[in-house]
């Protein structure tokens, strides 16, 4: 069987792999004309581009599973094979409904009243004495880190700590994105683990015997119900998941929200005051840039897809990112359109079984960081003295670094 793509006249196709810490929206578009689904040599699979490829492939388990429990160092890296993200069927399917319940939207509310709402307002009274800021590193990437942390109830005051499980839980992502294939990001994927499950395992067994008002606690409680055996092991495979999912993702959403803003300053003024406004705006930024930008399936079963014969075996991956800018199913794509309607049917949060269970929360810290920046700055620009920022990323993908000159309200000077 030839897996070699047929391009239209005059489009040619690289591979994904040519784009890495680079903006691949151009070449989405090329791979979009040429036809929505194509092997890919570099990456050694099927790469999804349309939208409607793209949700079938992540909705329809009965031709494509999620085959991460099959991935090389899976279960180390992973925290064992009881975490959300390698339980499958039924086991699979309660877990995910389990944690979904305590992530609603109106759960995501409380949160962020409660609890995202000081632990931004705290990351900015620490902007408010510089001029001049990073906010990438200052601001963006250290709020989901604050909010998962006092979720799960660790001590979101110690920021060492914070800083070193970001870099643990990005060298994790480094193994998910180069699919255990990769000898350096497989080891450096298991030395973080080590490190993380050394951070979580003492307050996962701390509360088994001391609950409290955490999401620890609400696992202990809850869990026998949703698996057998239920023990710290599946209690810190949960936790792994919820910390690796909860920071990293929700701060490329974050510094991809920032960069608008100060790129395009015209929707600071716009926003300002504005709740429901800044809401629809965080959608849009996830459909314009969404944080993923590639999930992985292996087909169960031969099938066709965008006119080509998928072979049981192959591995296949829905672009979301590129599926978000389909101009087949959105009109002026390229446009960033909060009043676009329907604004929730991007593919940011995957779709299907295993939609992403924090996607309110995510939401919701979007949100509040963008409220209470453009509540707390008159102006938020791009700084010309500093380095300017760049698309980078594989997997996930966001703009870095946001180098910003913050001007205060004359009312929060006086």
């Amino acid at each position: 069987m030839d897996l070699s793509p047929v391009p239209l006249p005059g489009v040619t196709l690289t591979s994904y792999l040519d784009y890495i810490d680079s903006d691949p929206y151009d070449y989405y578009a090329a791979q979009l004309k040429a036809g929505p689904v194509h092997w890919d040599d570099g990456m050694r699979a099927w790469l999804a581009f349309g939208y409607e490829e793209s949700r079938f492939v992540a909705t329809r388990q009965d031709y494509f599973r999620h085959p991460y429990n099959e991935l090389r160092g899976a279960k180390e890296v992973q925290g064992g094979t009881r975490g959300i993200l390698m339980l499958q069927g039924g086991e699979h399917d309660r877990m995910h409904n389990f944690l979904l319940s305590h992530f609603t939207p109106a759960v995501a509310r409380r949160y962020r009243e409660e609890l995202i709402r000081p632990l931004v307002r705290r990351r900015i009274e620490g902007l408010a004495g510089h001029g001049r800021v990073d906010l990438a590193a200052e601001f963006a990437s250290k709020i989901p880190s604050d909010v998962i942390a006092a979720l799960l109830g660790l001590d979101w005051h110690d920021d060492d700590l914070l800083a070193k499980c970001q870099v643990w839980n990005h060298l994790l992502f480094r193994w998910s994105e180069t699919f255990g294939e990769d000898e350096r990001a497989l080891q450096d994927s298991l030395g973080a683990a080590e490190s993380l499950n050394a951070v979580l395992l003492p307050l996962v067994r701390e509360r088994k015997l001391r609950p409290q008002d955490d999401l620890v606690s609400i696992l202990w409680a809850k869990g026998p119900e949703l698996l057998q055996p239920w023990t710290e092991v599946e209690v810190l495979a949960q936790c792994r998941v919820l910390f690796f999912a909860g920071s990293d993702t929700t701060a490329h959403l974050l510094r991809n929200a920032i960069y608008v803003l100060m790129t395009q300053p015209e929707w600071q003024s716009k926003l300002r005051g504005d709740d429901d406004a800044i809401q629809d705006f965080v959608e849009e930024i996830l459909r314009y840039y969404a944080p993923v930008h590639f999930r992985v399936r292996v087909a169960i079963k031969d099938v066709e897809l965008g006119g080509q014969m998928i072979q049981a075996g192959d591995r296949v991956h829905p672009m979301n990112a590129a599926a978000n800018r389909d101009p087949r199913h959105y009109p002026d794509p390229n446009t960033l359109n909060p009043q676009r309607k329907p604004l929730r049917d991007h593919l940011a949060f995957n779709v299907g079984p295993r939609f992403c269970v924090g996607a309110a929360l995510a939401r919701a810290e979007g949100a509040e960081a963008v409220s209470q920046l453009l509540a707390g700055f008159s102006e938020i620009t791009l700084d010309a003295e500093g380095e300017p920022p760049r698309f980078v990323g594989h997997m996930p993908r966001s703009h870095e670094p946001l180098n910003a000159v913050l001007t205060r309200h004359a009312e929060a000077i006086a």
